[in-house]
């Protein structure tokens, strides 16, 4: 009797909780199926039980991640990429508009970072209902997507389907479930300084001498909240270092150091920089700030991150010939410009030979902060052809005509080093 009840009793459990799942439950709101994976769950969601028949519609891209995992903002940071989601055409209404709440920041190996949310975000979508008669939206969606930890990136890409039925007439009805999460999410979307009463935002760039130069944004008109941040958008110039924040007696100072992409190249006169600061207050709520504003560069602004452009258009030349110089020299030392010396002195000479080198080494240096980097590549072929038409001249020791054209090509190229410079300065 005992085996018979120790029989029954486990499959009468299993039969319960099977019908548990199986029966059915009471849907709340439109929402895909959840796309499943170790790291991540992601699905599409609505706040309506009924969506509104014309207007605007809201929508969402519904993420739960598993601890320490992430996904992105729009400026993913050193590594990763946003979502990208990408709709079907569905009759009578326009193509969502992607939103990006208040991102993270997220501290990496290797000193890398990166932008994004952490254990649950909603993606707000942004739609209209335009015309068209039916009873309910059919709502398709690819999404591709990455998530990384501290060690490795993932990707995925799935295809998310719903019907959100429509009201017939009237104001869109609510799900108790799914409108607090979205609304929560959209909230937390920045809000343009216009929007907010008495609210000013402004950029310039700001010399910081050898640390490079420097973004300083201020917000006036909010208080600082909890840690206030600083995030750009990507920038075809520049990329970002850690900002500093920091409250004044309007608002708020955030200040992030720029690193030129490509060392060398001209910035040009200005630039249009996007960012969004975060942990703002304004009358008392948490609030969220994005602007962009046009930039000037130029005016006191360093080429190099470690500043350091030419102060005049004369400089680089100098610098050039003072390798140039340099060069001949080595190479008169080592005996390629002048008449053979004797064996015991010429240990002596070909050593004082090797620091005129390294002079040459060092004034390149310099000279790259000067010039910009195709000017210094044609440079440094220049100096090197100098040196192969003195070994070339060098073996031609019988043949006078060919040492004289081999003389006139190292002027030449000696000259081309100088006019190289000065029309490749930088501004």
């Amino acid at each position: 009797m005992r085996r018979g009840l120790q029989t029954i009793v486990p499959l009468t459990l299993g039969t319960l909780w099977a019908a548990t799942l199986l029966a059915p439950h009471p849907v709340h709101g439109a929402a895909s199926d959840r796309a499943v994976n170790e790291q991540s769950q992601v699905r599409l969601i609505t706040p309506y039980r009924t969506a509104p028949p014309d207007g605007e519609v809201r929508l969402g891209l519904h993420f739960k991640l598993a601890p320490g995992w992430h996904v992105y903002w729009k400026n993913s940071g050193d590594a990763g990429f946003p979502p990208v989601v990408v709709f079907g055409e569905t009759p009578g209404l326009s193509a969502p508009e992607l939103l990006w709440p208040a991102p993270e920041r997220f501290e990496l190996p290797g000193d890398l970072v990166a932008f994004g949310y952490a254990d649950e975000v909603v993606y707000p979508l942004r739609t209209r209902r335009t015309a068209g008669p039916g009873t309910a939206l059919s709502l398709s969606a690819d999404v591709d997507y990455l998530v990384c930890d501290d060690e490795e990136c993932l990707p995925y890409r799935y295809t998310l389907k719903l019907d959100q039925p429509l009201a017939a007439t009237g104001p869109a009805e609510p799900d108790p479930a799914t409108e607090p999460l979205v609304t929560t999410w959209w909230n937390r979307v920045p809000v343009s300084a216009e929007a907010l009463a008495g609210v000013t935002t402004s950029a310039a760039l700001v010399d910081r001498g050898t640390a490079g130069p420097a973004l300083e944004v201020r917000v006036d008109g909010v208080q600082s909240g909890t840690s206030p941040g600083l995030f750009l958008e990507s920038h075809e110039a520049f990329d970002t270092g850690r900002p500093e924040a920091g409250p004044t007696e309007e608002g708020v100072v955030l200040r992030v150091p720029l690193r030129p992409k490509v060392a060398g190249q001209p910035l040009p006169k200005e630039s249009s920089f996007a960012w969004t600061v975060t942990g703002l207050l304004h009358e008392g709520r948490p609030v969220s700030v994005e602007a962009r504003q046009t930039v000037p560069l130029r005016a006191g602004t360093p080429q190099e991150p470690t500043g350091g452009a030419a102060s005049s258009p004369a400089r680089p030349v100098l610098t050039a010939l003072g390798a140039a110089g340099a060069l001949l020299l080595a190479l008169w030392l080592w005996g390629l410009l002048a008449p053979r010396t004797a064996p015991e002195t010429r240990p002596g000479r070909e050593a004082w030979g090797f620091v005129s080198a390294a002079a040459v080494l060092g004034l390149l240096y310099v000279l790259s902060r000067q010039v910009t980097f195709e000017g210094l590549a044609w440079i440094e072929l220049s100096l090197l052809a100098m040196a192969l038409c003195a070994w070339l001249r060098r073996r031609a020791a019988s043949r006078p005509a060919l040492r004289h054209a081999l003389g006139l090509g190292l002027l030449v190229c000696t000259l081309a080093v100088l006019w190289l410079a000065g029309h490749n300065r930088l501004p």
